[in-house]
């Protein structure tokens, strides 16, 4: 007679609590480099989505200078996420570096992607009104 294996049995025997002490333990240079990382890959993401959508379906609704203001918010904000992430490798290799930066770039980068996203979603609503 076999026992039903619960699901965290069947997935190697993890725990919630295995898993949060795990996160607990990671430090906190490699979180934000992760978080950097994820910013930097979104921000590209959202900028071709948006380059792609005002060049194809909202190409006559919407002016050069909106998109390019859109464009350069969502850019800003990958570039802020990557000038990050340099500093922190060039903490890793024991350089000195602002950590006011990267606190200060922890809020900037999300910032504005989100301004360029909200941007583009007034742009659209704009459109159609």
């Amino acid at each position: 007679m076999t026992e039903k294996k619960s699901l965290t049995e069947r997935l190697g025997g993890t725990t919630d609590e295995q898993l949060i002490a795990e996160f607990k333990g990671a430090d906190a240079e490699n979180l934000s480099y992760d978080f950097f990382k994820n910013m930097t890959s979104l921000s590209i993401l959202t900028l071709g989505g948006i380059l792609t959508l005002s060049e194809g379906l909202f190409a006559e609704r919407i002016e050069f200078w909106q998109m390019l203001v859109t464009a350069g918010l969502i850019a800003a904000g990958g570039i802020v996420a990557l000038q990050c992430q340099a500093d922190i490798v060039q903490m890793a290799r024991g350089k000195k570096v602002s950590t006011s930066w990267l606190r200060f770039g922890h809020r900037l980068a999300p910032g504005l992607l989100g301004a360029g996203i909200g941007a583009f979603l007034a742009l659209i609503g704009g459109a159609f009104s």
